[in-house]
C-alpha cells in the first residue's frame, strides 16, 4: 500500500485568517482609534514585504516604537498585544475542518505545515486545536517551499498530498516534486478568485476544506479531479 503525507496549510485553508484580520481590525479601531490602526496595517505590511511572510510581533514592536507614550500608553500598547495574543482562533476554523484533519489521518499521516512568525502563528495554530488534531506535527517556515528536502525527511512517504489555498505554493513545489506530490487547491480566502500561475493546474480542486472528506486514498493518487 502506498504510503501517503498529507500537507496541510493553515490560514485560509483550515481556519478564515481573511475574517480574522478583519475583526481585529474592528478591535484594534475601538482600541487605538484610526489613524494608529492604520499604522499598525502599514507596518504589518511592511514586515510582509521585508520577510515575506507575516509578523505580528515585529508589526507591533514597530508599532511601539513609532509612537509616543501621548498616542499610546504601555497600558494600552499591552491590551492591544493581547487582542492577538488571545484572540479564540479556534472559532475562526472552517465548517468540518478538524473533521477534515481526523478523516485525512485514516488515510495517512497529517502534518501541519504553514508559512508565518515562530510566535503568533504557532499560538494561532496550538489554541485553535489544529495542533492536536495532526498530533502535534507542526511545522513552520518562512518560505515552506525551500524546505521540501527537510519536511519529507521528517516525514518520509512514497507520496505526499499538498493542501494550500496559495495556488503559487503548490506549483512551486510541483514543480520540484512532480509526480511525487498531488495538488489540492481549497478556494477559500483571498487568492480564491485569482487567475492560476501560468502552465500550472491543480490535481484536485475543492471550493471547501470540507469537501475533502469525499476523496478516497486513491483519489489523492491520481489526476484531475475538481467538486
Amino acid at each position: 500500500m502506498t504510503q501517503i503525507t498529507f500537507w496541510i496549510d493553515v490560514d485560509n485553508t483550515l481556519l478564515a485568517n481573511d475574517e480574522v484580520k478583519q475583526e481585529l481590525d474592528e478591535h484594534l479601531h475601538i482600541e487605538i482609534g484610526p489613524v494608529l490602526t492604520q499604522r499598525f496595517w502599514d507596518f504589518y505590511e511592511q514586515a510582509r514585504q521585508e520577510k515575506g511572510v507575516v509578523d505580528i510581533p515585529l508589526a507591533l514592536t514597530r508599532l511601539r516604537e513609532h509612537t509616543t507614550e501621548h498616542d499610546m500608553d504601555d497600558f494600552t500598547y499591552h491590551h492591544v498585544r493581547s487582542i492577538f495574543e488571545n484572540y479564540p482562533f479556534f472559532k475562526a476554523l472552517y465548517p468540518q475542518a478538524l473533521e477534515t484533519l481526523h478523516y485525512l489521518s485514516t488515510l495517512g499521516t497529517t502534518v501541519i505545515v504553514s508559512d508565518g512568525d515562530l510566535i503568533f502563528q504557532a499560538e494561532k495554530i496550538f489554541s485553535s486545536n489544529l495542533a492536536d488534531a495532526v498530533g502535534g506535527r507542526v511545522l513552520l517556515y518562512v518560505h515552506k517551499q525551500e524546505h521540501l528536502d527537510e519536511i519529507r525527511q521528517l516525514y518520509p512517504a512514497d507520496h505526499y498530498v499538498m493542501i494550500d489555498d496559495k495556488p503559487q505554493i503548490l506549483a512551486d513545489t510541483k514543480v520540484i516534486l512532480q509526480e511525487h506530490l498531488t495538488t489540492v487547491f481549497v478556494q477559500q480566502g483571498k487568492y480564491a478568485a485569482l487567475p492560476l500561475p501560468t502552465h500550472f493546474r491543480p490535481d484536485i480542486t475543492v471550493a471547501h476544506i470540507a469537501d475533502i472528506q469525499h476523496y478516497t486514498a486513491q483519489q489523492f493518487l491520481e489526476k484531475d479531479h475538481t467538486a
